[in-house]
């Protein structure tokens, strides 16, 4: 396949892995990757994944990448707080939740990270159109909080809680909130029951 005829099959996709250019074309080497990246064609991502050499990254192609290279997977913790205005810097990478293995991914874009959970926690995320072909899965805010929540058993007080510069505006009333109760009660954690009254007291002082 030449690599013209091969951009248009796959400007389309965020990113593209050797089964899926075989679906393309069965009989496609590997070879022909290594030939493509040494002349600047492509570029290597992460987990066997490659872009197009001119592949724009912002937030949104980040977090699309995110969820396609370790699949499923949805963004969550740092990443979603940060989205949601929830902490002040901009994370470097992407924070993910998945029923898979925890794993990482280094790529010159940032870490991909992907912490575990129990495949009946890994819901109470919505699917974000940032524009068109560009689609991710994010957590809603009450689901980031409690996945944080739940994977930093360390926080045990609200001066714990002060040490992550949380933005309280941003989280007003959210432990009263029906998702953020329903979503606590399906962890069925008495820790992380704990862990959410001390984030309403944190929000409260």
């Amino acid at each position: 396949m030449r690599i013209r005829e091969f951009e248009r099959h796959i400007q389309e996709l965020p990113a593209f892995n050797l089964n899926e250019l075989r679906k393309l074309e069965p009989g496609f080497h590997r070879q022909q990757l290594s030939d493509w990246q040494g002349r600047g064609y492509i570029r290597p991502l992460a987990a066997g994944h490659y872009l197009l050499a001119g592949q724009a990254m912002d937030e949104a192609t980040r977090f699309m990448l995110a969820n396609q290279i370790y699949a499923p997977s949805y963004v969550s913790l740092e990443s979603a707080l940060a989205y949601y205005q929830v902490i002040p810097e901009t994370v470097l990478g992407v924070t993910n939740i998945s029923a898979r293995k925890t794993q990482q991914f280094a790529s010159d874009w940032g870490v991909f990270s992907y912490r575990s959970l129990q495949p009946q926690w890994t819901l109470g995320y919505r699917v974000v159109e940032a524009r068109a072909g560009r689609k991710f899965k994010l957590a809603s805010l009450e689901k980031a909080v409690l996945d944080t929540l739940y994977l930093n058993p360390w926080i045990q007080s609200a001066d714990d809680l002060e040490g992550l510069r949380w933005n309280r505006q941003a989280l007003a009333g959210l432990p009263e909130t029906l998702l953020f109760r329903q979503y606590l009660v399906l962890f069925g954690k008495p820790a992380l029951a704990g862990r959410a009254r001390i984030l309403k007291e944190y929000l409260d002082a």
